[in-house]
């Protein structure tokens, strides 16, 4: 692809992003609906907390946090929004860290700031004076519409034995994540013409029972050059990982942190292959041909279409090393590769990602792995994809129906969706049929669902959480389990009923969310907005009919005034309960929803 053609895509996909943006900022400022959407393509297990916090005279700024208790992570989030470019302008290294380092002199001079006792800030302020709250590692994002050309990391250090890491999320970065899958399966690499070198693998052989059922694919095993993978992934990028279950994520933590020592370690490196598990990915075809160092060995020159399914860190956290100038030319990694014979039938994609997501979940053993990526291929999922691409929205004005709910199994879809499509009329016709505001990821329909059906401290944790909880609950739908006889019991239909009392759910807590913005609250409108549906669904559930809810495509406006009530005394009872506690945190807590049904039952229940 061109140059000029990619400048062109982006400019275009900039002018989509700006324009979905103007039409959130009726209902927040801009810069909170700027975070929202970038938190859209991010997927972070926990929803950042918007504190619009700045000190320009003590050069001091957070706009919004997350905190991960079990990883031990404090997440500060910098906003460099200009609300007011035409087209993405370059923005600098320089520029970067010094936005970044408004978000370290805060971490490390919180304890000496003036700051108004009623300001937001102070439930982040009361997680970090928490004696419990244990910080290893502080990492600092800056999101920016702005484009940052040279892609060069972003070092900053800082004391108390934190690890600190800095990562950049600018307009190039989002429309890269569109973009790439759509071209990931057509990825020609030349490995001895682009790099100038090729590798090995042994070919393992087939049991005669898929050669007798027509072998869908072919395996390969050996190790690959740490310095030929960085090459390639210092030209491809995301490109290669796109697949794999933690795609996009930067080389951080303790396991990409020991991984990047190994390879400063001069006495440590030539042991890399034993110390490393390496990588699988998969390929669609390729030249690959016998070598001469004997049978089963191949000579591995080009690949179509490849993907590195596990061992994206690895990858990345090579990549860095290549990057700083540590020598890997005595470095190898491990490699399997599958080569995946599939038709382009949707049947025999649907195979193919299924097993690319075995591939993934197997042969992971580093870090976590999200379990909505892992689970996007059950038939639950798909059962929810296959109503949301048939389903029409009731018209509610007496004319035939025009659009349809758009859910996402996998990030980006609805994009990569759209820019498949002729740009023009064809586009036209599918945010017709696919309107933007009726866009559902996969984790927010757990946070939805979780909320209504009374675990608001579960959607408070975040969208792996909720996710979890929510395939735990919806099981009958996709997970096979034994009888009293240990016999497999039937998986139960998941029929279109059920897909639109899903769909109320989401409506119910949207109408919750539009109630809870008039309050005007910056620092925990999520928790609030959970407590809110759940405590509505506990007092007068009864009274809310799903399917009315879905065919109006609206909760009737006669609750507002109760759902106003019931969000004013949900804020009030989580700032009085918390005590010293940080409140999203207390939010978490299943003690914190007890309490809640306990003290507020009663007041709120009143008639309609």
């Amino acid at each position: 692809m061109s140059n000029l053609k990619i400048k062109h895509e982006l400019q275009s996909f900039y002018n989509d992003f700006m324009k979905d943006l103007q039409t959130e900022t009726l209902k927040m400022s801009p810069f909170e609906a700027f975070l929202e959407e970038y938190v859209k393509y991010m997927e972070f297990p926990s929803t950042p907390i918007y504190v619009e916090f700045y000190r320009p005279n003590l050069n001091v700024q957070v706009d919004a946090y997350s905190y991960e208790e079990d990883e031990k992570e404090l997440n500060l989030y910098i906003i460099d929004f200009d609300e007011f470019m035409d087209q993405p302008e370059e923005i600098t290294m320089t520029a970067l860290k010094e936005l970044a380092n408004k978000a370290k002199r805060f971490f490390s001079q919180y304890n000496a700031l003036p700051i108004d006792p009623s300001h937001d800030i102070n439930d982040l302020l009361s997680l970090l004076k928490n004696e419990e709250s244990v910080i290893e590692r502080l990492n600092i994002t800056v999101l920016t519409n702005k484009y940052y050309r040279t892609n060069k990391p972003i070092e900053l250090t800082i004391q108390k034995n934190i690890q600190l890491d800095v990562e950049v999320w600018d307009i190039d970065r989002l429309f890269q994540i569109v973009s790439s899958e759509q071209e990931s399966s057509t990825i020609l690499i030349d490995f001895q013409d682009e790099f100038n070198q090729s590798f090995e693998l042994m070919k393992v052989p087939q049991p005669k029972s898929l050669i007798e059922n027509h072998d869908t694919f072919d395996c390969y095993i050996g190790f690959i050059s740490a310095e030929l993978l960085a090459k390639a992934y210092d030209k491809w990028g995301p490109k290669l990982v796109e697949r794999n279950v933690r795609s996009f994520l930067q080389a951080r933590g303790a396991t990409n942190k020991g991984i990047r020592d190994t390879l400063k370690n001069e006495s440590e490196k030539d042991l890399f292959v034993v110390y490393n598990n390496g990588i699988s990915s998969v390929a669609r075809s390729g030249n690959l041909t016998p070598s001469s160092n004997g049978s089963h060995v191949f000579n591995i020159e080009t690949l179509e279409g490849w993907q590195i399914v596990n061992g994206g860190q690895t990858t990345a956290s090579i990549h860095k090393a290549y990057r700083d100038g540590v020598d890997l030319s005595e470095v190898f990694v491990q490699t399997k590769l599958t080569i995946l014979h599939t038709a382009d039938s949707d049947s025999s994609m649907l195979a193919e990602e299924e097993m690319v997501a075995k591939i993934s979940k197997y042969a992971n053993t580093q870090n976590k792995i999200n379990q909505s990526d892992l689970l996007a291929n059950t038939k639950f999922m798909s059962s929810l994809e296959h109503y949301s691409r048939t389903v029409w929205i009731p018209s509610q004005d007496k004319r035939k129906a025009e659009s349809k709910w758009y859910f996402e199994r996998a990030r980006g879809q609805y994009m990569v969706d759209l820019n498949r499509r002729k740009r023009g009329k064809e586009q036209t016709e599918f945010k017709k049929e696919f309107p933007k505001e009726l866009l559902l990821n996969k984790v927010d329909l757990a946070k939805n669902f979780m909320s209504w059906e009374g675990f608001p401290h579960v959607s408070s944790k975040g969208g792996e959480e909720a996710f979890k909880k929510f395939m735990e609950q919806n099981k009958s739908y996709w997970k096979y389990e034994k009888n009293s006889e240990n016999q497999l019991k039937e998986l139960e239909d998941f029929t279109s009923i059920m897909f639109k009392r899903l769909i109320a759910r989401v409506i119910i807590n949207r109408k919750v969310q539009d109630v809870v913005n008039t309050l005007g609250l910056k620092g925990y409108k999520a928790n609030v907005v959970y407590y809110s549906t759940a405590m509505l669904n506990k007092l007068y559930g009864d009274s809310i009919n799903l399917e009315e809810v879905w065919n109006n495509q609206s909760l009737s406006d006669k609750w507002d005034n109760v759902i106003k009530e019931i969000a004013q005394t949900t804020l009030e009872f989580l700032r009085n309960s918390a005590g010293e506690q940080n409140v999203t945190q207390w939010a978490k807590k299943e003690q914190c929803w007890k309490e809640f049904v306990s003290e507020c039952e009663k007041q709120l229940k009143y008639i309609v």
